[in-house]
């Protein structure tokens, strides 16, 4: 353990760097910002989100995380910015034990430096910068997820069981904050299995460990959310619906990337980079097809949790292994290739526009976020504004809503950056308007009778823009239309 403390603080100058690249992947994230969670959050309070969802998810670190704010009396606000504080710090430790892993097997610093933070803040990671109260835990549970992946490696080379007991503890603390990142827990680690191992009996006994690691962490999902009472896992599961419904997400998600990166760019750098790892192993044939069960080993082992859900929902930030499509062979290619002048000039190449690409992008989500905030500010103003003359001109006091919608639903603001859960109207979907019109307006309208009438009018209507005859009253509830 004194040696691994010394390896770890022993490269401060590379640390340096790793800090001002990771600035400059996450720094504008620390802007104050709402993603629909985020009204549902603040017009319901800490304690209550502590329990519905997250303690019934098995999230327990937000749990925790929620009851801690509440119990310091912390502003929402605060909160969020202790959430990107303690974003950062996870991210900032996971690259350097990344870093520290792969700097035995490839030992120009550089490379290994952006390899290591390809890993840890690949593209799919943006996705938990947009719900800004929770960045915190997600990547603390990111953070757990390399521990464990380091003291796995470092038990390899060095047999000493207190790590395998970290490992393993790790694990589930990573399932515990957010189970995004499962998936890492096998692929990256598998990796690794044959590296100063020159024994079959070896290679199967880490295999072995490797897979035990992962079914503690899944183990430790599904007992947690099955006795919490989590919403989130199936009650049966049809493998061939499943299969489907994976496989026209993945076709979304590898091509799309959900605007993380530019549309087919993961695919093509991932092409690249798989081709030219390829080419350097055509001598060697057992690493060969070890290198080919590791890209199917990524392929696969993702999508194996959806296959347990109540549905599929194959978004970046519960696949985060998929994020790592592009940089795992050059990982593999750090780890068991020769180094080649020009090999590392290509891949270098190929990671720093990924880097750059994927900023770009995140820093569109943000403006983004920004121009939503403004339009669904000026939205419930409007709404304020009908409420308040209502209030006056009948002397009553308006404490209910129902919401309808119109006959064609808009989701996302005109030349807004969206995709999937990130950036939406707050004021598209019935279940997030209360909270957002509350948090808005600091009032507390609780749900009210539907009226038929007023149901039947709103599907007659297609609304391209807000309008007043969306806004019905009838005695102390409003009635408004989603268009």
């Amino acid at each position: 353990m004194n040696k691994i403390r010394e390896n770890i603080l022993g490269n401060k100058k590379e640390y340096f760097i790793i800090f001002l690249i990771l600035f400059s992947l996450v720094s504008f994230f620390i802007v104050d910002r709402y993603a629909l969670d985020t009204y549902f959050y603040e017009s319901t309070g800490m304690r209550y989100n502590a329990v519905y969802p997250y303690f019934h998810d098995g999230r327990l670190f937000m749990s925790a995380f929620l009851y801690s704010l509440s119990y310091l009396h912390i502003s929402f606000a605060t909160g969020k910015l202790i959430s990107w504080l303690l974003a950062f710090i996870s991210l900032f430790i996971s690259i350097v034990l990344a870093y520290n892993m792969l700097l035995k097997y490839k030992k120009k610093k550089i490379i290994t430096i952006l390899i290591s933070c390809c890993l840890v803040v690949n593209p799919f990671i943006i996705e938990y910068f947009m719900f800004p109260e929770f960045t915190g835990i997600m990547c603390l549970g990111v953070l757990f997820t390399f521990l464990c992946i380091y003291c796995l490696n470092n038990y390899f080379s060095s047999n000493k069981k207190k790590l395998l007991l970290v490992a393993f503890a790790s694990s589930m603390c990573s399932v515990m904050c957010y189970q995004g990142a499962i998936s890492l827990l096998f692929i990256i680690p598998f990796l690794f299995l044959l590296k100063d191992s020159k024994s079959f009996k070896k290679v199967i006994k880490r295999f072995s460990i490797v897979c035990l690691i992962f079914l503690a962490a899944a183990l430790t999902t599904f007992a947690l959310t099955k006795i919490l009472g989590a919403s989130r896992l199936g009650s049966s599961v049809n493998f061939i619906s499943s299969f489907k419904g994976i496989l026209k997400g993945l076709k979304i998600l590898l091509l799309e990337c959900y605007m993380t990166l530019p549309k087919y760019m993961l695919v093509i750098m991932a092409g690249i980079t798989f081709v030219l790892t390829l080419i350097t192993l055509k001598n060697y044939s057992n690493k060969l097809i070890f290198y080919i069960l590791c890209i199917l080993a990524l392929l696969i082992v993702p999508a194996l949790p959806h296959f347990f859900a109540s549905y599929i929902w194959m978004v970046p930030r519960s696949n985060l292994g998929y994020g790592l499509l592009a940089v795992y062979p050059i990982v593999f290619y750090a780890l068991y290739n020769k180094e080649s002048k020009i090999v590392d000039v290509i891949f270098l190449s190929c990671m720093v526009v990924l880097l750059v690409s994927q900023t770009i992008c995140a820093i569109n989500y943000v403006k983004g976020a920004i121009s939503n905030d403004t339009l669904n500010y000026f939205e419930a103003k409007k709404v304020s504004q009908e409420i308040e003359k209502y209030e006056k001109d009948n002397n009553i006091s308006v404490n209910k809503i129902v919401v309808y919608y119109d006959a064609s639903p808009t989701y996302v603001y005109e030349n807004v950056k969206s995709a999937g859960d990130m950036n939406p109207r707050a004021f598209g979907y019935k279940w997030s308007y209360r909270a957002a019109i509350n948090t808005r307006l600091n009032r507390t309208l609780i749900d009210g009778v539907s009226d038929k009438t007023i149901e039947n009018y709103c599907k007659s209507k297609d609304w391209q823009s807000f309008d007043d005859e969306q806004i019905k009253f009838v005695n102390n509830t409003l009635h408004v239309c989603i268009y």
